[in-house]
């Protein structure tokens, strides 16, 4: 008779294969339209920043000028409560006359966290656009990542985000740098592409994403959540909108380079799906018990000791049938990335053996983050206060 720690870690093997093989599907049956619309939305950018260096934050700015878009941007560039000279150095870079318009909002105090920050721009009714499109201050653009985002959205009126590929570019610092970067070339944008055909993205990538105005609107802002991206997406998603992603809106940024920055990363975007979980349970007693299933899944994933430490007591158990599935899902998201990079090959950074790496990382990432994704879902259980956790 199976004891409840064999049930529970043979279902969530048996849960988590299925639902490989329904992305695999889904990918497999369901095509992208590369077609622009006709008439594009207006776009409003937002770019919150607190003490950002010179260097980083300029050449955020310099890559949202360079935007191709068919109409100027509004650009808000939020000063979170600065204490350094980053305000000052964005207005002397704002002396320059530029392609796109841009504002400078000056927010007193720091809010802590950055969705304080985007409703501090709201509260103010000077943003235009039907697409808000948030984009972090050490994130670089490509220069039709904004058009690009902008046209998904467009594609369907139920998109109420949807969100870009980012890859780091500072993965040659170190050791920790380079599994980041892996992790983000590697099943991230091929599981999101599939994800997208369902109109159901659990987790945008905050850095670059836009959101529909009309639905910010609708269901409020970010500030009340730590993680306010994945809490919004699960908000919009239990009001009944979609979430998605774009493949060809490409951004670059910066990861933690120390294992401090990491850990606090890593705690922080765990405690963000408990918060996001949370929120679905506000909207209604439907949503909230809808999105139980994956959550728990989720969760089971992130709780139980990574395969590195896991596998070698399944082995001496005896529990085979969990490490085949195990196996065999890594298998499918071989294949549904290999497929994924045909289609874009400009999300392949790397040489060829770039699957082994990414393979590599993944297990030794899963292993590194463990601890970080325990305290994250305890930090929310408790109620501990939020906080950036950085700077």
């Amino acid at each position: 008779m199976y004891t409840l720690f064999e049930w529970v870690v043979t279902g969530t093997s048996i849960i988590t294969f299925l639902m490989a093989v329904v992305l695999m599907i889904t990918f497999l049956l369901r095509r992208d339209s590369n077609e622009r619309p006709k008439h594009m939305p207006k776009v409003t950018v937002f770019v919150p920043f607190f003490n950002e260096e010179k260097d980083a934050l300029q050449r955020t700015l310099d890559s949202i000028d360079a935007q191709i878009y068919p109409s100027k941007l509004q650009v808000l560039l939020i000063d979170d409560g600065s204490t350094n000279n980053s305000r000052k150095h964005v207005s002397e870079w704002l002396s320059v006359k530029r392609n796109h318009e841009f504002t400078l909002l000056k927010k007193p105090v720091n809010g802590g966290r950055k969705g304080v920050a985007l409703d501090y721009a709201l509260e103010l009714n000077v943003a235009v656009g039907d697409i808000y499109v948030v984009v972090d201050s050490d994130t670089c653009v490509d220069t039709e990542g904004i058009c690009e985002l902008a046209a998904k959205m467009e594609t369907d009126p139920r998109y109420a985000a949807v969100c870009g590929f980012i890859a780091p570019d500072n993965h040659h610092d170190n050791l920790l740098t380079k599994l980041q970067h892996y992790e983000h070339i590697g099943y991230y944008g091929a599981i999101r592409y599939a994800q997208d055909k369902l109109g159901l993205v659990p987790v945008l990538a905050g850095a670059f994403v836009a959101h529909r105005a009309t639905v910010v609107k609708e269901i409020g802002g970010w500030s009340e959540w730590l993680v306010e991206d994945i809490a919004w997406c699960w908000r919009a998603i239990s009001h009944n909108y979609r979430t998605g992603y774009a493949p060809r809106a490409i951004a670059s940024t910066q990861c933690p380079t120390t294992h401090k920055g990491l850990f606090n990363q890593r705690r922080r975007w765990a405690r963000g799906r408990v918060e996001a979980y949370l929120a679905a349970w506000k909207v209604s007693f439907l949503s909230g018990i809808s999105s139980t299933p994956w959550f728990v899944i989720t969760t089971l994933q992130y709780l139980f000791p990574p395969g590195i430490f896991l596998i070698p007591v399944l082995v001496m158990l005896g529990m085979y049938i969990p490490i085949g599935f195990g196996l065999a899902t890594y298998i499918i998201y071989f294949n549904l990335f290999q497929k994924f990079q045909l289609m874009y090959p400009s999300h392949n950074r790397s040489d060829k053996r770039n699957i082994i790496k990414i393979t590599a990382s993944t297990i030794l990432l899963e292993s590194i983050v463990w601890l970080p994704n325990l305290l994250g879902y305890l930090d929310e259980l408790v109620g501990k206060k939020k906080s950036w956790l950085t700077r």
